[in-house]
């Protein structure tokens, strides 16, 4: 793209290159964070897989729980179903947050600041070079 540097005094040049280099980093940063967040994308197949999993440990831990009696192998079989019952919980609750169309719009974003990115990269050099075009 095309900018107007021409208009730019040196006091001018020297506030854009600082806001571009913020902006700059920033970009960066997003890139980095959208990239981190698509790699930890939960795998759907997997995550049904292992709700299915955990929904069959639970209603076996039910049932053997209501026959048996009072002590440390009940409370055990309890501590066990309470930790399957969260992992349960929150796959689902990450099935509803990592859908198809959250992947999609995730790739998007790191798509725009990919591109802020390398647009901050070509033009901080060229206020740079227009600031030193100007005399002192």
């Amino acid at each position: 793209m095309s900018y107007t540097l021409n208009q730019l005094t040196k006091a001018d040049s020297d506030q854009v290159i600082t806001a571009l280099g913020l902006r700059r980093t920033e970009a960066a940063n997003r890139m980095s964070n959208l990239a981190f967040r698509l790699e930890t994308f939960g795998n759907p197949e997997a995550r049904a897989a292992e709700v299915a999993r955990l929904t069959n440990r639970i209603n076996n831990a039910q049932a053997e729980l209501a026959t048996m009696p009072d002590g440390r192998p009940r409370r055990d079989l309890e501590d066990e179903l309470g930790t399957n019952t969260r992992k349960r919980n929150q796959l689902l609750n990450q099935s509803e947050k990592q859908g198809p169309d959250d992947r999609v719009l995730l790739e998007f974003e790191l798509a725009l600041a990919t591109q802020t990115h390398a647009e901050l990269l070509a033009l901080i050099p060229q206020v740079q070079t227009h600031r030193d075009s100007l005399p002192a």
